[in-house]
């Protein structure tokens, strides 16, 4: 982890209190997998077309457990996002699983993933507040 990334996850760490954990593992998210259309993407193409659907529309969000999410993700990148986040795989896996659902929900509020980095993250911004 460069100096940048610590004195920005440590600033956030402040700025967000007990969200900034999360708000940083979105920030490792996006950067992994090319803002939210493309984590959306590689969830489906990991099998869970049905619960990023649901996430996304305006119905009942479906549920998702860790190893789902682990498997569609793939090892390699949640090891090293794990890694920067000082977590576990198993940890982090847990998190998106129990986070992700709802965070997709929020940032889709018309059912509409928006192609728009700086909406996205704005509105990612209004539900850490």
């Amino acid at each position: 982890m460069g100096l940048f990334d610590s004195v920005a996850g440590a600033m956030m760490n402040k700025v967000m209190g007990d969200t900034g954990p999360l708000a940083k593992l979105a920030m490792e998210l996006f950067q992994q997998y090319g803002g939210l259309p493309g984590i959306l993407q590689t969830l489906q193409n990991g099998g869970l077309t049905a619960q990023v659907d649901s996430w996304v529309g305006t119905g009942a969000n479906l549920n998702v457990n860790a190893q789902q999410i682990g498997t569609a993700l793939g090892s390699s990148v949640l090891a090293g996002i794990a890694g920067k986040l000082n977590m576990t795989t198993d940890e982090l896996s847990g998190k998106i699983a129990e986070h992700l659902p709802e965070v997709v929900n929020q940032l889709t509020p018309n059912g509409v993933v928006e192609n728009n980095p700086a909406l996205i993250m704005s509105r990612l911004m209004g539900m850490l507040k």
